[in-house]
């Protein structure tokens, strides 16, 4: 079978941007990179017209889009959710769970794996589950009417699903943390630190054990306190001067202002990721409301809140649109602000084949113009165009 040969946008590697090059595509994965004039014979060509091929998205914590959330625990949400995220550019997705009954959680859980492999989808390696080990101090907007500890046994109903989960995040100062993570590493699954009220020793410890990531940078992280004369430096400390964690960053121009993003790509660069953190509210006006798990909450000033307004509920901003924020916020160049929403989270993930335009990776592309609006986006070589997937009407 004949390679085919995307040409016409520019694209987009990890530490470069490349004109008059196509990248060549054979069964569902990539096969090589070279100049346009240098593209077999026998290859078939694809333009894909002026523009800027980048990875497929990679979204390592998100709620859910389109008017659903993971959290439902139903097929037609979670396909629903699935599909709203493909049509925002994301071709690998670790569908999120926020905290909520242990039997809503695995409903939620076998909804997700129900669709791992499933054509015209983005690719699914497994659940993240955010929560329920979580402080009570900082769990935000997670429910804490379902809090839990990692020693409370919980976990053993939990693992029972470990081939459908590839994350859980947790306080890494409770009761049983450091036992969790070696239980993590033992699955195969990620173990992350997040929503803790705990000190720098606790997250090393849990290091120690095998954490190797960090949720939502400054969302849900103690800081320094004073006992008696002496500063004890928190969870938020302990990440930004950490070695080897892969740490995200909520990019939505609401979460964090533009000082912090800074600060934490200044201490993070090269380990810090984007995630949209996203939720049923994305793409909803101000004043609407939605639900995760059994808590509802509201659309305000453009970003999902509780409905005291005393804590944010998630994001309303899918990733791509998170890529500009970026750059305009931290002054980098395309490549990286890039790799942050593809290559930086297939490593968090332990993913091998997915975030680069490279041989051997999955042909998982999204298509953008010049100003960054999303055109297309393909899966394993399968081209989706965004006007067909959101039900649009293409321009005149």
């Amino acid at each position: 079978m004949p390679a085919e040969a995307l040409v016409g946008p520019r694209v987009v590697l990890e530490d470069a941007v490349l004109d008059d090059h196509a990248v060549l595509v054979r069964d569902g994965r990539i096969e090589a990179i070279v100049p346009a004039s240098q593209v077999p014979a026998d290859a078939v060509r694809r333009d894909l017209g002026d523009g800027i091929l980048t990875p497929g998205l990679i979204d390592i914590h998100t709620h859910g889009a389109s008017g659903h959330s993971f959290n439902e625990g139903t097929k037609p949400a979670t396909r629903a959710a699935l599909s709203g995220l493909l049509a925002a550019g994301v071709t690998t997705v670790l569908p999120t769970i926020a905290t909520a009954p242990l039997e809503d959680i695995e409903a939620a859980v076998d909804a997700i794996a129900s669709f791992q492999g499933e054509p015209g989808l983005p690719r699914i390696p497994g659940a993240h589950l955010e929560g329920p080990y979580f402080a009570r101090a900082q769990c935000g907007a997670q429910d804490p009417d379902h809090l839990r500890s990692p020693d409370d046994g919980s976990i053993d109903r939990l693992l029972d699903q470990a081939a459908a989960i590839r994350m859980i995040s947790y306080a890494p100062e409770l009761p049983g943390a450091v036992a969790l993570t070696r239980r993590l590493v033992e699955a195969d699954i990620v173990p992350a630190a997040g929503h803790s009220d705990g000190r720098d020793e606790d997250l090393l410890a849990c290091q120690e054990a095998g954490l190797r990531h960090v949720i939502h940078i400054f969302s849900g992280q103690s800081s320094t306190v004073r006992r008696g004369p002496w500063r004890q430096p928190g969870l938020l400390e302990a990440t930004l001067t950490s070695d080897g964690l892969t740490v995200e960053m909520i990019a939505d121009g609401k979460h964090l202002p533009p000082t912090l993003l800074r600060l934490a790509h200044r201490c993070l660069r090269g380990r810090l990721c984007l995630v949209s953190d996203s939720t049923p509210g994305a793409g909803l006006p101000d004043g609407e409301h939605y639900r995760m798990g059994r808590r509802e909450y509201v659309v305000s000033d453009g970003v999902g809140m509780t409905l005291d307004r005393t804590a944010f509920g998630g994001s309303t901003t899918l990733l791509p649109a998170m890529i500009p924020i970026a750059l305009e916020a931290l002054g980098i160049e395309l490549p990286e602000a890039v790799a942050m929403a593809s290559v930086v989270p297939a490593r968090a993930a332990g993913l091998a084949d997915v975030g680069r335009i490279a041989p051997g990776c999955h042909a998982d592309f999204a298509l953008f113009t010049e100003d960054l609006t999303l055109r297309a986006v393909a899966v394993g070589g399968h081209w989706n165009d965004i006007d067909a997937l959101t039900g649009k009407e293409p321009p005149r």
